[in-house]
């Protein structure tokens, strides 16, 4: 019994020194190079897009104004659109990139704040 528990404890213990800070490596979020790249800015389209549809705001896109991204498909962008009153407001986006057929699209994670 006090070899089992030895062992279960040397297992976690083993995990939390050395496969913990290695996951948590891949999640390190870093600034986006190159905001005016076609598909940061197609994801931010995408977006206010997605967003469009399940809240029916009728924002206008109009561009990525800066972001970061973790590993190659989590993005928080910082995104610029017309509201139905013409004004510009500042949003964040988190999206994660998917590709199909070739084509990239997004999955809309969290926008805000609210329109």
């Amino acid at each position: 019994m006090r070899t089992s528990f030895l062992l279960l404890a040397g297992a976690v213990v083993l995990y939390a020194v050395v496969v913990a800070p290695m996951v948590a490596l891949g999640e390190e979020w870093r600034p986006i190079p190159k905001v005016d790249d076609p598909l940061v800015q197609g994801l931010g389209r995408c977006a206010v897009d997605e967003q469009n549809k399940v809240t029916n705001c009728r924002l206008r896109f109009v561009k990525v104004l800066g972001g970061k991204v973790t590993g190659d498909t989590k993005y928080m962008l910082t995104v610029d659109a017309l509201r139905i009153d013409g004004s510009h407001k500042t949003y964040e986006a988190e999206v994660l990139k998917q590709s199909s057929a070739g084509k990239n699209t997004c999955k809309l994670v969290s926008f805000s704040p609210n329109c």
